[in-house]
């Protein structure tokens, strides 16, 4: 089947954004609706494929011209641009806004956090969460400590950040990335330290101390204060040497680079764009490529995510609310511990989420080695419902597109022939003496052997612009075909 650039119409006049409309066609009897989009997509594809410039434009195009509002991460320089022009294409060039270096757009997640609307606005436990989220992704792009007690210092970590963000609620009245760092590095050290008059008037914790023991506070946040203070004045200096250094040296090489140019000026000053900006229906690209800030770039972007994850799991769910799409190519470099717990839900939060990468290898190589790892692996791909399958000549990949599709009954006729010449048989007609056999038998085979996908056109100028795949949906079979996957060709464009 040829993909056709079919306009979608909204058959219910009655909502604006109802589940069955459709968004664009697979075929010219199998619509692509916006309940199949809320259920996530995955596009798989080598390097060149043409899974951005096949089926990935005009996945994209289709959200904008529904309306979507968006959150865009990007892993090549060239990204941005790219949505500029799919914005400019559907006309929605007005709702489009760009965070990056320049900071024109800014972000302060902790004020936002605390001073959101709702009843979790404010929660200590929220930005406990939010941080540990970012250090986990930064732990394994970075190798991660490979510890077996490693469960240990993340609790440990969560526990120093948790007790220090209240006493500066307390004490302070606001938090920020540069006070949170302060009051770490000011705690004291050692139990004698705790009742050394130097180090009380020149530590900036004793001050945060002070000020939070003198301010008014209720019941609950009384002994919230009377466990910080526990924590700071009798627990962490109680610490051995070691094991404190190690805890501060975790939390500080994690927090620094948020103070530092670029991520400081994002996150650390104001707040000119929120996460209901998007539900709104603006189109957010975080133009920080990984491919040119590296880590940077990386820790920016999913903090950006998380924070976006959790805003819409808290929006009042109706049935006319604006879809929004979570948009990631290359998308193993923003892979962290939330995003298959997310999927599990973000169809009744109408988010569509679109994740481009280049086979299922790269996810078990980001999530972590062993079976925690696959198996989140396994459920993030499980919960992104439409698979899309480009030219690939890995084999593992291969395989597991072919299982996924699964096997059928087929049958395959077989016959052979023997030939004995009979010189007298043949002089009396009766027959050159030979044998012929033939029968059916019936199998249980791949109904997309793992050689096709190797043999999908990729596009360009060879291929007249023509990119094939395979598109696999659970719980459909698609009209064009009868069966649960469909061939199809995508036109790129200039």
């Amino acid at each position: 089947m040829f993909w056709r650039n079919k306009r979608a119409r909204n058959p219910d006049r009655s909502c604006r954004w109802p589940l069955s409309q459709p968004l664009l066609y697979l075929s010219d009897q199998d619509a692509f609706t916006l309940a199949d989009a809320c259920e996530g997509v995955q596009v798989f594809g080598a390097t060149g494929s043409g899974k951005t410039t096949g089926s990935g434009r005009e996945i994209a195009l289709a959200y904008l011209r529904a309306g979507m509002g968006g959150l865009v991460l990007t892993a090549k320089p060239d990204e941005c641009e790219q949505f500029r022009r799919y914005c400019r294409e559907t006309g929605r060039l007005a709702d489009l806004k760009i965070m990056s270096a320049s900071a024109a757009l800014a972000f302060n997640f902790l004020d936002y956090e605390l001073k959101r609307c709702g009843p979790g606005g404010g929660l200590t436990e929220n930005l406990v969460n939010l941080f540990s989220e970012v250090l986990s992704v930064a732990e394994r792009h970075g190798g991660g400590s490979g510890r077996e007690d490693e469960g240990y210092w993340r609790r440990a970590l969560r526990q120093l950040v948790r007790n220090c963000l209240d006493l500066l609620m307390l004490g302070q009245g606001r938090v920020s990335i540069a006070d949170l760092y302060r009051l770490v590095v000011s705690l004291p050290t050692s139990p004698q330290q705790v009742n050394d008059e130097a180090w009380k008037r020149q530590s900036f914790a004793f001050a945060t101390l002070e000020a939070a023991d003198k301010a008014g506070k209720s019941e609950t946040r009384r002994r919230d204060f009377e466990l910080c203070a526990d924590y700071a004045l009798l627990e962490f200096p109680a610490l051995s040497d070691k094991t404190r250094s190690i805890i501060v040296s975790t939390f500080t090489s994690m927090i620094d680079v948020f103070q530092r140019s670029v991520l400081r000026e994002l996150f650390g000053t104001t707040t000119t764009v929120t996460p209901e900006a998007i539900a709104d229906g603006a189109i957010v690209v975080i133009d920080l490529p990984v491919k040119e800030f590296g880590e940077v770039g990386r820790l920016a972007q999913v903090l950006m995510k998380y924070v976006f994850m959790r805003a819409i799991e808290r929006r009042p769910q109706t049935d006319d609310m604006r879809p929004v799409f979570l948009w990631a190519d290359e998308s193993q470099n923003f892979t962290s511990d939330y995003d298959f717990q997310f999927q599990t839900t973000a169809r009744s939060a109408r988010v569509c989420t679109v994740l481009l990468t280049q086979n299922i290898s790269n996810y078990y190589a980001t999530l972590g080695a062993g079976e925690a790892g696959k198996a989140q692996a396994d459920s993030l791909l499980a919960n992104l419902n439409t698979k899309i399958f480009h030219a690939n000549g890995d084999a593992v990949m291969n395989d597991w597109a072919a299982a996924l599709i699964g096997r059928s009954r087929q049958f395959f006729v077989n016959s052979s022939q023997q030939h004995s010449p009979d010189l007298v048989a043949l002089l009396l007609g009766l027959g050159g003496g030979g044998q012929f056999s033939g029968g059916v038998s019936e199998v249980m085979e791949f109904e997309v052997q793992p050689r096709v996908f190797t043999a999908l056109r990729k596009g360009g100028a060879a291929n007249a612009g023509l990119v094939d795949a395979i598109i696999f949906q659970g719980g459909r079979r698609f009209h064009a075909g009868g069966r649960t996957w469909l061939k199809t060709t995508f036109q790129q464009r200039s």
